[in-house]
């Protein structure tokens, strides 16, 4: 549905109740008044839709041709960028639409589009292994774009295909591999969200990234109310427009797909009351996408993060209709590093997250990559790409031996030597990382099906 109610009165009511709301923000007594009055808001501004039953929320903003680039804030001077971003508001546009959208999520990527996701740990969260992986197989890396962006924006050591992500200090982050239970989550593909309940919260996004000029169709929000009996009041804004203020009733779990009159570069969220998590945003790019190229790593990470994930949940959250030609889990060090590593635990650990990734992509080719040489755990590490090589063959899958395409057990120090390894003999150089992507280009085929 349009919506209406731009009048110089409506203007002067959506004006004051935001002033008001500003002050109950502030005050962490009065956030059940202060979600009362965004409802108000909402009312007097004429721009906030209830989003009930179906899960795919349209909202139809406006922004400027060519928005300026922004600089994060102070996490410190948090409550002055509010009032900034407030003050801009002085009038709310947009169209909300609801259940008026075609079922399922939609990728614009070419019919012959190879399409990888690729989950590990540090050795591959940084982009350098994925960015010369590409140039080893010939790809066009300014075609080259994600369907869906973890959240795990300022994480340090996690480079996303992004320009610029400012967040405030008010979230937090949840990942599928410290998950002490055993039983299904509902983790998006990233294996990670962030949740938070403090009014204000603000997450900013610029996605001209790798070429300036890259703009988005749409964009969707990946959200949760949490708790789901609550309501949560959102602030929406496209390249430095007007701020579009809208609200989830309690009981919907929406995904809110963001779209502007014109493709555009900036998205800014801003929490107005309530409580919510996000676990992911699903970008469509404006041109030809010849390759999806998804990394969910994660330093840190172990494999056992999909023996969590719950195949159903996860495929009707997949913003790809047909997954995946190519998932490939690349893990070991961190588990070579802990005292108390077994080998049984961790092949059960690796073939229940490996079950859960075929089950979720079973069309597409798997691969494992095994871990490099590591001077503080190198025969630790030698037992673990062994195991993958066991699993991978009993599961139909490729193995990588990293640790023996460097030359085997001691080669760290070797690497080091030519300058391919760091001091730590722990993390490769960008020279090594790019070494060892040619040479798994070079052993393992990664095409489409």
């Amino acid at each position: 549905m349009t919506l209406d109610g731009d009048t110089p009165l409506t203007r002067h009511r959506c004006q004051m109740l935001k002033t008001r709301a500003r002050l109950f923000e502030r005050n962490p007594f009065l956030i059940n008044v202060l979600f009362r009055c965004a409802i108000a808001l909402a009312g007097a501004c004429g721009s906030v839709s209830a989003l009930a039953a179906p899960d795919l929320a349209l909202l139809r903003l406006s922004g400027q041709k060519d928005p300026a680039e922004f600089k994060c804030p102070s996490l410190k001077s948090r409550p002055s960028a509010e009032r900034a971003t407030a003050e801009r508001a002085s009038q709310v546009e947009g169209d909300v639409q609801s259940g008026a959208l075609a079922p399922g999520p939609q990728v614009n990527a070419q019919p012959n589009a190879l399409k990888i996701g690729l989950w590990g740990d540090s050795h591959t969260a940084s982009g350098t292994f994925a960015d010369n992986m590409l140039e080893a197989l010939r790809l066009p890396v300014a075609q080259t774009h994600p369907s869906f962006l973890a959240p795990t924006f300022g994480l340090k050591g996690v480079r996303q295909p992004l320009r610029r992500a400012c967040l405030s200090d008010d979230w937090q982050l949840a990942m599928a591999y410290r998950t002490p239970k055993e039983g299904p989550e509902n983790y998006a593909k990233s294996l990670s969200a962030i949740h938070t309940e403090q009014a204000g919260a603000f997450l900013w996004l610029d996605f001209r990234y790798p070429d300036p000029r890259t703009r988005l169709k749409w964009a969707d929000i990946h959200l949760a109310k949490d708790p789901a009996d609550r309501g949560l009041v959102l602030g929406v804004t496209v390249d430095d427009g007007i701020e579009s203020i809208v609200q989830f009733t309690p009981g919907s779990r929406p995904r809110l797909r963001v779209q502007s009159e014109q493709p555009f570069a900036t998205l800014k969220l801003r929490v107005v009351a309530g409580a919510m998590r996000i676990d992911g945003i699903a970008p469509v790019y404006e041109g030809k996408t010849q390759v999806i190229l998804d990394v969910f790593s994660i330093p840190g990470a172990t494999a056992k993060g999909w023996r969590v994930v719950s195949p159903a949940h996860l495929r009707r959250e997949d913003p790809l209709a047909h997954g995946y030609d190519v998932v490939i889990l690349q893990s070991g060090t961190n588990e070579s590093l802990d005292p108390d590593f077994k080998v049984g635990l961790y092949e059960q650990q690796i073939s229940a997250s490996l079950s859960q990734l075929k089950a979720a992509y079973p069309r597409a080719r798997c691969i494992l990559i095994g871990p490099p040489d590591a001077q503080r755990s190198s025969n630790t590490l030698r037992l673990i790409n062994d195991s993958q090589y066991r699993l991978a063959v009993a599961k139909g899958c490729a193995h990588w031996h990293w640790q023996k395409a460097m030359g085997g057990p001691g080669a760290a120090q070797r690497w080091q030597a030519k300058g391919w390894m760091q001091a730590d003999l722990l993390h490769l150089t960008p020279e090594g990382y790019a070494q060892s992507a040619r040479s798994f280009v070079s052993v393992v085929p990664i095409k489409p099906r």
